[in-house]
């Protein structure tokens, strides 16, 4: 068995799984340059039919529909708390950082009822950006406090009005 220097397999390694864990699709998708809306706000709430990210700016929110393991995450990312072992974005968060890669930027678009993301990581000179499920692009963003944007076009057609909740007083 042929052994290479045990950093270049790390370094390898955490490539690897980077590549695998973000998506085996590479490069700027369609939607990356057009114009969007920054999000100033992300909460996340559980709703009767499963846990909703919710992308905020002023009056208007996006909401984005997520498994619990991923609101789970962002949670502990939004309140910067953690697990009690890592879950799959701290995970991934440690990987980029060891290497060297941060996240830049999350640019989430709605296709077909189906939401997107794309991932900028920067990596010393290099900008790579990821096709990802929104709400891993999203969980990432937050942990890097990088900038989330909604494309316009998404940020028209899926934009509701916000509210937040009245306190109740005595």
């Amino acid at each position: 068995m042929v052994r290479g220097e045990p950093m270049n397999r790390w370094h390898l390694a955490l490539a690897v799984a980077t590549w695998l864990i973000l998506s085996p699709s590479c490069g700027p998708a369609a939607w990356a340059t057009e114009d969007g809306v920054e999000i100033k706000e992300v909460q996340v709430r559980l709703l009767d039919h499963g846990p909703v990210v919710l992308l905020i700016v002023g009056d208007r929110f996006v909401p984005i529909h997520v498994d619990l393991t991923v609101a789970v995450s962002i949670v502990h990312a939004l309140s910067g708390g953690a697990s009690q072992r890592p879950l799959s974005h701290d995970l991934m968060r440690l990987m980029l950082l060891e290497m060297g890669a941060k996240v830049t930027r999350a640019v989430i678009t709605l296709k077909d009822k189906t939401y997107y993301a794309d991932l900028t990581v920067s990596l010393g000179d290099r900008t790579l950006v990821f096709d990802s499920r929104s709400s891993d692009a999203i969980a990432l963003a937050v942990l890097f406090k990088a900038p989330i944007v909604v494309v316009k076009s998404t940020w028209e057609a899926a934009g509701q009005p916000w509210t937040e909740p009245k306190q109740e007083t005595s």
